[in-house]
């Protein structure tokens, strides 16, 4: 009790280094690949866009300046990843202290560790992990600018806002929340009349310019694809019930691990409640920011019947712990956290071995690697050595899937471009003028599907043949199959140093006339 009251600063800085340390070196350990989202952000990343036909451009930003830095090292973007969970730790451990006692702002901080979101979940940066520290911070700083009665707070809100936008556009469910709360509770309409929230929303709009005017360019593409991804498809009454309910009660059996830690801290007959620094504005911000996203989603849900998918509620419990502890204060007490104590040392190790288990035994008894045993750097190599046996130049351009093309571009030795499925509207980065100078690989799980990609000049290709590669596991798997073409540069010198024809099969020929019609009816 005593150290925990004494040292909490401390001891908060002691628990950050811990859970990014393990949750940094535990996967680059177990994973001898990059999860799939990171090796599709660092195919994006690469090109410095202002959005992407999925997603807004936080997360392939973070990724390609973490890829620069630490020279391409797989473990930095498990580093990335963690250095946001933290960063949104820190945002909770600071709103924490405005209404608890040092003591219990690092319980409500701790019991962060029960959402498996901020732990298990979290190595594979993708653009849910990368909007975590934006939304806690935007929680943080609408707090002070509401208590505080200064512009700066409102500034950082706005700024975390729009850096919230660039990363995924379920941050406007917080937004709308807020913006919601200002208008309904009393306590907060007055701070309407003052330019500190209006400044806010200036400088939001200012971050997000950029990307609005890149998403009406390119005719809204990230729309279309999450509408892709929450329609149920076929269209039923069904739907708009179903759907929300599940998104709330299966969310809300996430936080059975915190509830779990909480009863720790029952506080027993005769002990003291807590201190809380109480206030008529504190528990409806609380509510209106824990709960209100979670039931904007669920209305949206019931509204469009659309399947709102669990992962993208990654961000919402980052203020339930000071939540739950604020509206359960008088039962609850830090005088006896050996419990808790245990408690969590015993979630943060299962959560750990949980997570190598999966990666290093699950595939034992599944006969099937995971992702993460994709052999994407033996891929590279071989890739690279093939092209080298034709020229001396490194290649510039991979044509092929994220996942694929990705692994191929991201561990070979020159860094290249990825074409992505040989489609403009996936990756308009790609022009025929840059392939007919640089020549590409074209990579595939088979012949067919890489002759599908084959943009033209088909009479040109070379067929380099089939590549087979085991998973990077331990256990003998079944290997994967690849299938290798060469767009040679059209210029003569490059096209001079090894042209081999394709093996002249009508069928393939036939094949690859249809995917040159196809890809210049795409662009």
């Amino acid at each position: 009790m005593r150290t925990i009251d004494d040292r909490p600063e401390r001891l908060f800085l002691l628990f950050v280094l811990v859970h990014t340390f393990c949750w940094t070196v535990v996967p680059a350990l177990v994973n001898p690949n990059l999860p799939y989202d990171v090796i599709e952000g660092l195919a994006w990343g690469h090109e410095w866009q202002w959005g992407y036909y999925k997603h807004p451009p936080i997360k392939p930003w973070f990724l390609e300046a973490m890829a620069v830095v630490s020279g391409r090292a797989d473990w930095a973007m498990y580093l990335l990843s963690q250095l946001c969970v933290v960063g949104a730790f820190w945002a909770v451990w600071r709103l924490a202290r405005e209404f608890f006692s040092p003591a219990m702002a690092l319980v409500a901080v701790l019991l962060l560790e029960g959402v498996y979101y901020h732990n298990f979940t979290s190595p594979e940066f993708n653009v849910n992990v990368a909007q975590l520290p934006f939304w806690a911070l935007t929680i943080l700083f609408t707090w002070w600018g509401l208590t505080r009665r200064t512009t700066l707070p409102w500034v950082l809100a706005g700024a975390c806002i729009g850096l919230g936008f660039l990363s995924k556009y379920v941050f406007l469910f917080l937004v709308m929340a807020i913006v919601v709360m200002l208008f309904a509770v009393r306590e907060f309409r007055p701070v309407l009349k003052s330019p500190g929230p209006w400044i806010g929303a200036l400088v939001s709009l200012a971050v997000a310019a950029p990307h609005l005017y890149w998403f009406v360019a390119n005719d809204f593409p990230t729309i279309a694809y999450a509408v892709e991804m929450a329609d149920p498809g076929k269209p039923s009454l069904f739907n708009h019930i179903f759907y929300p309910l599940r998104l709330l009660v299966g969310q809300s059996l996430i936080l059975i691990p915190v509830l779990l830690m909480l009863l720790t801290l029952r506080r027993k007959e005769g002990e003291l409640p807590e201190p809380v620094q109480t206030s008529t504005a504190a528990g409806p911000f609380l509510l209106f920011t824990a709960l209100g996203p979670p039931l904007l989603m669920a209305l949206m849900s019931a509204l469009f019947g659309w399947k709102i998918r669990s992962m993208w509620a990654t961000p919402l419990f980052l203020t339930a712990s000071v939540t739950l502890i604020y509206f359960l204060r008088e039962r609850l007490t830090t005088v006896r956290l050996r419990g808790f104590t245990i408690a969590l040392g015993l979630l943060f190790s299962l959560s750990l071995l949980a997570y190598a288990g999966h990666a290093f035994i699950g595939p034992a008894f599944t006969e099937r690697p995971k992702r993460v045993h994709f052999p994407g750097l033996a891929l590279a190599d071989e890739v690279t050595r093939r092209w080298h046996d034709h020229f001396e130049k490194p290649p510039e351009i991979i044509i092929g899937s994220y996942w694929v093309a990705g692994n191929v571009a991201y561990y070979a030795p020159h860094r290249a471009t990825v074409f992505i499925d040989a489609d403009p509207g996936k990756a308009p980065w790609v022009t025929p003028e840059q392939m007919r100078r640089h020549g590409a690989v074209i990579i595939g799980f088979s012949r067919r599907e890489a002759l599908q990609m084959v943009p033209f000049d088909p009479e040109r290709v070379i067929d380099t043949g089939p590549v087979t590669l085991a998973p990077e596991y331990w256990k003998d798997l079944k290997p994967f199959e690849f299938w290798m073409l060469i767009l040679p540069p059209s210029d003569k010198a490059g096209a001079d140093l090894g042209r081999i024809a394709v093996d002249g099969a009508t069928d393939r020929a036939a094949m690859a006339e249809d995917a040159v019609t196809s890809a210049l009816q795409r662009w």
